[in-house]
Order: C-alpha cells, then sequence, then structure tokens
C-alpha cells in the first residue's frame, strides 16, 4: 500500500494548488481511446483568443514583478485541453477525475509526452472571460503562488464549454526535466 500512496501525493498536492516536483510513473494505467486524443487539438476547442489572452495577462502579472515571461509549451497546451474537455464532460471542476480515461495530471503529462521536473495546474469554472479567470486565479494564493512560480518556465491553456454552457478553464505549467 505504501508504494500506491506515493503516487497520489501528486494529485493530492496539485489539488490544494501545490507545485509538484516527482518525475511521473512509468506507463499510465490506462490506454486512451483515439477520440479522446484527437479532440484536444487546438483548434477544436474554438476558444484560442480566450487562451491566448489568457496567456498574456499571466505574462503581465509575472512581468509586473520582475519574472521572466512563460512561453507556450504545445504538450503542456495539450494536457489542458484535455482536462478542461474532461472536467465540461463530466461536468466536475477537479484536478483529479477518476472515471476519466487521464485522471490526474501525471496522467495527462505522460499522454502527452511532456517529462517534467516540476508541474502544477489551475482550474477555473465559471468566469466570463479571461480577464476574469486571471484575476480569479490571482486573488487565490495557490493558484497565483502557481503562475508566479520560478519553478515553472513554460506553460499551456485550455477553456471549454460544457453542454450546459460553462467554461471550464486549465492552466498547466512546468519545468522540462534535462539530462545532466
Amino acid at each position: 500500500m505504501r508504494f500506491s500512496r506515493l503516487f497520489l501525493l501528486p494529485a493530492v498536492a496539485a489539488a490544494f494548488g501545490c507545485t509538484v516536483s516527482m518525475p511521473p510513473a512509468a506507463p499510465a494505467p490506462r490506454s486512451v481511446p483515439p477520440a479522446v486524443a484527437r479532440s484536444a487539438r487546438p483548434a477544436e476547442t474554438g476558444f484560442r483568443t480566450m487562451e491566448s489572452r489568457i496567456l498574456v495577462l499571466v505574462n503581465a502579472e509575472r512581468r509586473s514583478r520582475g519574472l521572466p515571461a512563460l512561453m507556450l509549451n504545445e504538450r503542456l497546451d495539450q494536457a489542458a485541453k484535455l482536462h478542461a474537455q474532461h472536467m465540461a464532460k463530466y461536468r466536475r471542476m477537479a484536478h483529479v477525475i477518476p472515471e476519466s480515461p487521464l485522471p490526474t495530471l501525471t496522467h495527462r503529462a505522460q499522454h502527452v509526452a511532456y517529462y517534467y521536473a516540476s508541474i502544477a495546474e489551475n482550474i477555473a469554472l465559471g468566469y466570463p472571460d479571461a480577464e476574469g479567470v486571471v484575476r480569479g486565479w490571482m486573488e487565490s494564493p495557490g493558484h497565483r503562488r502557481n503562475i508566479l512560480s520560478r519553478d515553472v518556465v513554460e506553460i499551456g491553456t485550455g477553456v471549454v464549454r460544457s453542454s450546459s454552457g460553462g467554461l471550464y478553464f486549465c492552466q498547466v505549467f512546468g519545468r522540462q526535466r534535462t539530462s545532466i
């Protein structure tokens, strides 16, 4: 049992807005249906302008505090879009969605082949626009910590509208593992 608890640590830490600094586990426990993998293509979310605006606003917050801008990473972008889609599909705003084919941030990072030294995630629901959601994240200590972290250098963002009309937001922050 101790072994399995170790792998729950990243999910629990991410649920509280903490940065997770553990390397990902080996293979993801479930295969992902091709429809899930295809559904995260950027053009299919329909919210590229809002996602781009979120990146601009996040980088403005970082620059105002003397921090470097985050670079868009396509793999983190895909992971964020996948999670936003899963939150909308299951109508649940959560860092961990057990019934999802990619239930945790670690699983999503593995699926998109993002091998990280540090990774973190912000999620939100119901904000009408990029300004509102970034303001909400900046007013939350855990989310603000992720946005302003010196441990991350890249970002991906996903925005998806659920069938009931709510907007689900996901940001994934990371720093890739490097060879020594």
